[in-house]
């Protein structure tokens, strides 16, 4: 109604200026809204802060227009779990409903022959739950390995570098970065420094 108030060639003015609007507003939305594959290393990386960034990324809470009634995260990949830093107290438990039916499992015993459900059960617990349709979709953007290899090289997007820092051992250092170590100085063989000179006191 308020177009036909209007001659046709304003109309038509309208009209091209509303099409490009909505075709500016397409491009960006597909710029910054479409999926990528981020790969994650999980060597040394602690359970706990590598369970929230890929918490994180799957949430799209890294992006500019992220919104909690939208889903705009990423497909993870996470490679290495075998390496990752397990808690020493962490324990999982279940009730099978009949009396005495209580049973626990330390989260290292159960890393040691379940590699990727550690970081998948910490994933899970972190996401909102509620709707159960957005959570399923996110845990299946959800791709864990045990090993360095996985089927997924040509869809990798982005590399990311986990939250931790990586350690090596003292054994994973050559002779060269084994030289080039800092050396602390050594108070045994410090020189004791006089408090008083006597030949000042003269």
């Amino acid at each position: 109604a308020v177009v036909s108030t209007q001659s046709g060639h304003y109309g038509r003015a309208i009209l091209r200026k509303m099409a490009h609007r909505w075709s500016n507003n397409r491009s960006a939305q597909l710029l910054t809204t479409s999926r990528q594959w981020i790969l994650v290393d999980g060597t040394s990386q602690h359970l706990d802060t590598l369970s929230r960034l890929v918490c994180k990324l799957l949430e799209g809470r890294h992006k500019p227009l992220y919104s909690s009634n939208r889903d705009y995260g990423d497909t993870v990949v996470v490679i290495n779990t075998r390496k990752m830093i397990i808690p020493e107290k962490k324990v999982y438990w279940w009730y099978s409903g009949y009396a005495q039916g209580h049973r626990h499992v330390y989260a290292k015993d159960f890393h040691v022959f379940r590699p990727t459900e550690c970081l998948r059960l910490q994933v899970q617990n972190k996401l909102p739950q509620k709707p159960p349709e957005r959570l399923t979709s996110r845990l299946c953007r959800l791709h864990l390995f045990p090993g360095p290899d996985y089927p997924y090289a040509a869809n990798i997007s982005k590399v990311m570098e986990g939250p931790d820092n990586a350690y090596k051992a003292l054994g994973d250092y050559s002779a060269t970065e084994k030289a080039n170590f800092v050396k602390a100085p050594d108070s045994r063989f410090r020189k004791p420094s006089l408090v008083y000179d006597w030949n000042d006191l003269e």
